[in-house]
C-alpha cells in the first residue's frame, strides 16, 4: 500500500493566506481606531482638567461678586477716581458689583480683546477684614494689624454704609485715607452716583461694629496669547495694588461667552440687554459658555460638544 503525502494546495494556501491577511487587517484597524479615541480622550481630559481649575476661579469670583461688606449694604460711598473719572475696575454703581461686556468689548487694562467674545468685570469686598475700634476721619484705628497693604484699595463698612478708598499709609494698627493717590474726596460719606463729583462727599463716622477689607476688582476676557498670538487665551484682570494687572490664565480659547439671569422675571438675558434696561443690580446668576480652540487638540477628532465648557454660577449675595 502506499503512502502519499498529503497537504494544501497553492490556491488553499493563497486563499487561507487572504483570510489571514483580512481577519489581520480588521483586527489591526479596530486597534488604531481605539487607540485614536483612547488619544482622544486623553488630549480632552487633559484639557478640561486644565480648564476646570481656571473655571473654579472664574466662579468663585462670579459667586463673591457685589459684597460689600458688614450686612452688604446697598449704599456705596466710592472716592476713587484718577483726574476727576472713574476707572471702569472701580465703577461700582453700573452694576452693583457685576457687569457684562458685550461683543465687541474693544481694550481691557490695555489689552485688545477678541472680537466677537464677551467679557464680566467683577468687584466685591475681600473675606479677610479687620473690626473698627476708630475713626476721627482721615484714620481708622483697627483691632489687629490691617490686612492691607499702602496703596491698596480696600472698602470701610458698617451697618449703614460701605465705601471705596485707597489706604494712602499702613501702620501696626491703623489704616490712613487722605486726599491724595486714587483718593478723589478727603470724606467717606454716602453721595449717590448721579449727584458725585472730587470734594463734594460729606464727613463720615464709622461705628465700632465696622470692618475694613480690601477692594477686589476682577475682569475675564479673551484675547491674543502672550506666547502665540495666531492663538487666543483666557485672561484674569485682577487688582493689584492701586492697578490691575492682567494674567494668561488658559491657552487656547476661542470663544467666551455668558448669559445673564434677572432675579425679578427669572429669565436669562444678554449683556446688551441688561445694560439698556439697567438691570445689573438684579442678576443672580451668570450662565458661562467658553469654547475650546480646535488647534489644541494636535488635530484630534473631538466632538464638538466636547468643546464647549458651560457652568452656572449663582452670586451668593443676591441670593
Amino acid at each position: 500500500m502506499n503512502n502519499r503525502m498529503k497537504g494544501f494546495t497553492l490556491a488553499e494556501l493563497l486563499v487561507g493566506l487572504t483570510l489571514g491577511i483580512l481577519v489581520i487587517g480588521g483586527a489591526t484597524g479596530v486597534f488604531l481606531a481605539n487607540q485614536q479615541t483612547s488619544k482622544a480622550n486623553m488630549v480632552l481630559s487633559d484639557m478640561q482638567n486644565i480648564a476646570r481649575l481656571s473655571f473654579q476661579l472664574m466662579s468663585q469670583d462670579i459667586r463673591n461678586a457685589g459684597f460689600s461688606g458688614c450686612n452688604n449694604n446697598a449704599r456705596v460711598a466710592n472716592t476713587i477716581a484718577i483726574a476727576g473719572t472713574r476707572p471702569a475696575w472701580a465703577t461700582w454703581s453700573v452694576g452693583a458689583g457685576i457687569q457684562g461686556l458685550a461683543a465687541p468689548v474693544g481694550v481691557i487694562n490695555g489689552t485688545n480683546t477678541t472680537p466677537a467674545t464677551e467679557a464680566l468685570r467683577l468687584m466685591f469686598g475681600s473675606g479677610d477684614s479687620n473690626a473698627i475700634s476708630n475713626y476721627d476721619g482721615s484714620v481708622f484705628t483697627l483691632n489687629i494689624t490691617p490686612v492691607l497693604a499702602a496703596g491698596e484699595v480696600a472698602v470701610a463698612c458698617d451697618d449703614s454704609e460701605s465705601v471705596i478708598f485707597q489706604a494712602n499709609e499702613v501702620d501696626a494698627l491703623t489704616v490712613t485715607h487722605q486726599l491724595a493717590g486714587l483718593n478723589a474726596d478727603a470724606n467717606l460719606g454716602f453721595l449717590p452716583e448721579i449727584d458725585w463729583a472730587p470734594g463734594l462727599a460729606p464727613p463720615r463716622i464709622f461705628s465700632r461694629n465696622g470692618m475694613v477689607m480690601r477692594f477686589e476688582s476682577i475682569a475675564w476676557f479673551v484675547a491674543p496669547s502672550n506666547d502665540d498670538s495666531e492663538m487666543n487665551s483666557l485672561y484674569r484682570a485682577s487688582l493689584i495694588g492701586d492697578a490691575q494687572i492682567n494674567e494668561e490664565v488658559l491657552f487656547g480659547v476661542s470663544d467666551l461667552q455668558f448669559m445673564y439671569r434677572n432675579r425679578d422675571s427669572g429669565a436669562f438675558q444678554t449683556a446688551a440687554a441688561t445694560t439698556a434696561a439697567g438691570q445689573w443690580g438684579r442678576i443672580n446668576a451668570v450662565n458661562v459658555s467658553v469654547t475650546l480652540d480646535d488647534r489644541i487638540f494636535n488635530g484630534q477628532e473631538v466632538p464638538a460638544n466636547a468643546k464647549t465648557i458651560r457652568f452656572l454660577v449663582a452670586l451668593r449675595n443676591r441670593l
